[in-house]
């Protein structure tokens, strides 16, 4: 269900940038905390990414040795709120998402407490 290259919108680059200069952790992780961030809330992410132009990354990359995991969370959620969209896009909003909740993250403390 995850496909290889994953895209996110040119705002979530930008956003993963920022946040790479205040945490120094990489785009890919950064990416992990914010998509399970938005995850962890079994309601369809309403807003997706508008725009997919920016950052791409391979699948492996982005979701590390616990890919499979990511799946089956992918799986549970499109299940739960019954999302029919590509799962690019699922991903990328899922992401976007996030990182807005990370809208507040200044340093890897603050990222630490995030709830």
């Amino acid at each position: 269900m995850i496909p290889h290259r994953v895209r996110v919108s040119e705002r979530a680059t930008g956003r993963l940038r920022y946040l790479k200069s205040r945490t120094g952790l990489t785009p890919n992780i950064l990416g992990r905390f914010a998509f399970l961030l938005s995850a962890r809330e079994t309601r369809r992410v309403a807003h997706g990414a508008a725009d997919l132009a920016g950052q791409e990354f391979n699948a492996p990359t982005l979701f590390g040795e616990h890919q499979e995991l990511y799946e089956l969370l992918l799986v549970r959620y499109v299940e739960t709120v019954n999302d029919d969209r590509d799962p690019n896009l699922v991903i990328a909003s899922h992401i976007e998402n996030g990182l807005h909740k990370m809208g507040h993250v200044r340093s890897l403390e603050d990222l630490a407490v995030l709830k």
